[in-house]
């Protein structure tokens, strides 16, 4: 009697701790809650990212490439340049010859496979092609740039090319190595010869706060997608996600302060890693490379920021914002926020 008496109690006690977890009815709650930005529910997360398929200028591509390793020279070389705030740029290592590759890119457009089943959405293995590629792209423009060649924008037009292959893929590190190159070829355009081509305004108008808010908001449809046992703690982080998405939306510094890396992530404090950072700052960083080329091309540069924390300033040699905006990493190769837009005499 007493141990039938204990096994009763063992199970009341397990229908009240399953009772208290189980929350099925606040996750569909939390769940069917529209987000900030338009971005609406969880439930229209993969509408937004149909299925499609590699295309033949995609398998090109990967063929091309797969003749060139990656270049420890070059890789150096271009974030040397970038985060060289002169306009004078130093000649480059020998570069790999990728004119197949740009012509490839400035001709035809790449489509990668998107299935949002895959981990990684499955481009993972394209990763390191893409960014290598980027940078003999980028090392190919500085040269040019350097001999006064305008053909230096096609090295850049086909890096953006690639980059753009990228859209529409919402898994964090496609979403970090696309702001990784876009950044890169913003870097180093203030200084290729002017006049500056209808197509960079494209990499002008991107922005990284908002993907990066559509990425967040994939990452919960995909744990909710693959719930077994809806908890409590799951619909409390649902809901906590997506205030911190409105929080984030009315951010209008570029110097973004709010960021805790404490590896939780059921933590939302904790998920502000320096992805972020980069994005609010490369808000910063198109304005520098706009008023930049304004100011070479002698024509006044536009003070005012999108940035509430800073504006801009020129005194006919260089160009500061306000303020510098350091990203806390071990070796920031960032662009940096004052420029020297008229070259040094020799």
């Amino acid at each position: 009697m007493k141990k039938a008496l204990l096994i009763l109690a063992a199970l009341a006690a397990t229908v009240y701790v399953a009772s208290w977890f189980w929350a099925g009815d606040k996750v569909d709650v939390a769940a069917t809650q529209p987000w900030p930005d338009g971005l609406g529910t969880l439930a229209a997360v993969p509408g937004r990212y149909p299925p499609q398929h590699e295309n033949e200028a995609a398998r090109k591509l990967t063929k091309l490439a797969g003749a060139l390793a990656e270049n420890d020279a070059v890789t150096t070389y271009v974030r040397q340049e970038i985060a060289r705030g002169e306009l004078t740029i130093a000649e480059p290592p020998a570069i790999p010859d990728v004119s197949a590759i740009r012509d490839l890119l400035l001709r035809e457009q790449v489509v990668w496979e998107r299935n949002l089943a895959q981990q990684h959405g499955g481009l993972l293995p394209k990763l390191a092609m893409h960014r290598s590629l980027m940078r003999i792209l980028v090392a190919s423009a500085l040269g040019r740039a350097r001999r006064h060649d305008v053909a230096a924008w096609d090295d850049l037009h086909a890096a953006w090319n690639l980059t753009k292959a990228l859209d529409g893929h919402p898994h964090l590190i496609l979403r970090v190595v696309a702001m990784s190159m876009t950044r890169a070829i913003n870097a180093v355009a203030w200084k290729m010869p002017l006049p500056v081509p209808a197509w960079f305004a494209e990499v002008q108008e991107r922005d990284f706060v908002r993907p990066l808010f559509e990425t967040l908001q994939f990452e919960n449809w995909q744990a909710w997608r693959h719930q077994t046992f809806p908890t409590k703690p799951f619909a409390e982080r649902i809901e906590r996600e997506r205030t911190l998405t409105s929080e984030l939306a009315r951010v209008t510094t570029c110097e973004l302060k709010r960021v805790i890396e404490t590896g939780d992530r059921s933590n939302p404090l904790g998920r502000l890693d320096i992805g972020w950072q980069r994005a609010f700052r490369y808000r910063a960083e198109r304005e520098a490379t706009a008023n930049a080329l304004r100011a070479r091309a002698g024509q006044p540069i536009q003070e005012g920021s999108q940035c509430s924390d800073g504006r801009w300033s020129f005194d006919g040699k260089t160009l500061r914002f306000a303020k510098p905006i350091a990203l806390p990493e071990r070796r920031d190769t960032s662009m940096p926020l004052t420029l020297r837009v008229l070259p040094v005499p020799s």
